[in-house]
């Protein structure tokens, strides 16, 4: 048997009953911005020169965390729903002493490297759980190019203050890493050292679909960036030449991965319809893969510009084997659809998924088992045999979601299979979909389980 999940919830945190859709439905979606690309473009414009105007920005505890950090260390940040406009850093002088970052892996990774930059002390902090995830890998290559991190708890990990330093650019060898942020935290603020950054990967690197989206991103921006592949197509260096950022206005795609969720639940209902607004799939967000991933066991994908329709015999196949190394969010919601399948998955490459919001493996084995469907973990792969009935029923049960956004989000739409599941802690989606629970409502209505006036606006 596995650990017990890190993070588990309270029994005295609120719950969101889900039940079974009673029909088909037809439903319209738009879901918030990117979270990875928002993180990403947020920190550029903070290193820019001038104001940029950024659209489609997520609102969400992790993006406003971001936010709020760059407006101590002396950016310009100004809010009006999805637009957001900031006056980029020339000197990062923080104007209070600490900087908490909740429970954001990614405005951490991202802000310890930023905040390398800066010209007066600043303390780095965040949650319980964010104490616990790795941050050594990033903190030692940043030490390496001069930065000098001071750690007030345990080594490796936050809270940490960081000093001025004498930060300049340089070669580094990239060893294996916990997470492919520490990776795009240097590439963000490569072109701001003194010679540029050149990263030279010792092996294939973790999760290197972000790390695309980071080299994708920053060429957006005018960064100059030159990428080398190995002979079997994996980087193997990465170029960041020193330079300025301009200012400039920016569209926020929508998220792949938040999306990917309502093309989980098209592939698990049979004949309704989702049509997903706003998705651009040559962004590079690497859940357009996992999307793509539902057409190998049933889902019909259907483009027009940048609608998505998904549509299903609610029959899912299973994958066999199935690698989400490049698609480690995407996991999550895989995980859900293998488990109802009516053939074996294996699904592979979810080792980082150990050291995310909490140990992301043991906890969809606990709660799947937990309500009967046939799963085990081997190494850190998943393992789904199919149950002979493909439609499992049986008492309520309370779902754990140990503080997790994507635990909330694919055993909700689970529910919506199933029945009765009661979502524990559901607030925890406000992490990076504040709209989920109101667009979950919009389907119920949809398939007439019932009116609510928690809607939200339609694309």
């Amino acid at each position: 048997m596995p650990a017990p999940a890190q993070g588990s919830s309270s029994s005295h945190l609120p719950t969101r009953a889900v039940e079974a859709l009673r029909g088909p439905f037809q439903v319209d979606l738009r879901v918030p911005g990117s979270k990875s690309l928002t993180n990403r473009a947020l920190i550029l414009a903070g290193l820019s020169n001038g104001q940029s105007t950024l659209s489609g920005v997520l609102r969400s505890d992790d993006t406003d965390a971001t936010m709020e950090a760059l407006r101590t260390m002396g950016a310009e940040v100004e809010e009006d729903g999805d637009q957001v406009r900031i006056k980029g850093i020339e000197y990062f002088q923080p104007d209070r002493g600490e900087i908490d970052l909740g429970a954001g892996g990614t405005p951490a990774r991202f802000m310890i490297a930023l905040a390398s930059l800066t010209e007066g002390p600043v303390v780095l902090d965040g949650s319980s759980r964010l104490r616990e995830r790795p941050m050594a890998g990033l903190i030692d290559l940043l030490q390496q190019l001069g930065a000098r991190i001071e750690p007030l708890g345990r080594d490796g990990h936050l809270p940490v203050r960081i000093h001025p330093g004498n930060l300049k650019g340089g070669r580094l060898q990239i060893g294996p890493l916990a997470s492919s942020q520490f990776v795009s935290a240097l590439m963000l603020i490569g072109c701001r050292l003194e010679g540029g950054l050149e990263l030279s990967f010792q092996e294939p690197p973790t999760s290197a679909t972000y790390i695309r989206l980071t080299i994708a991103e920053l060429r957006a921006w005018g960064v100059g960036v030159q990428a080398i592949e190995d002979g079997d197509g994996n980087l193997s260096s990465i170029t960041i030449r020193e330079g300025s950022i301009a200012a400039q206005d920016r569209e926020i795609p929508a998220d792949a991965s938040s999306a990917l969720y309502w093309a989980v639940l098209a592939t698990l209902q049979a004949d309704s319809i989702v049509r997903l607004h706003g998705l651009v799939p040559a962004d590079g967000q690497p859940d357009h893969q996992a999307i793509g991933a539902l057409a190998r066991v049933g889902l019909k994908l259907e483009s027009d510009g940048d609608v998505v329709c998904c549509s299903s015999n609610g029959l899912p196949n299973g994958w066999g084997d199935l690698d989400a190394s490049g698609m480690p969010d995407g996991a999550m919601a895989l995980a859900i659809v293998a488990a109802v399948a009516s053939a074996p998955t294996r699904l592979s490459g979810l080792h980082t998924l150990r050291v995310k919001e909490c140990d992301r493996v043991a906890a969809l084995h606990d709660e799947l088992a937990k309500i009967g469907y046939d799963v085990r973990i081997e190494g850190d792969d998943l393992i789904f045999r199919p149950l002979s009935d493909q439609h499992p029923t049986g008492m309520p049960a309370e779902i754990e979601t140990y503080d997790d956004h994507r635990m909330a989000m694919g055993f909700a739409v689970l529910g919506l299979r199933r029945g009765g599941i009661s979502i524990v802690d559901p607030a925890c989606v406000t992490k990076s979909y504040p709209g989920f629970w109101d667009d979950l409502s919009r389907v119920e209505v949809a398939a007439g389980n019932g009116d609510t006036s928690r809607s939200r606006r339609n694309p």
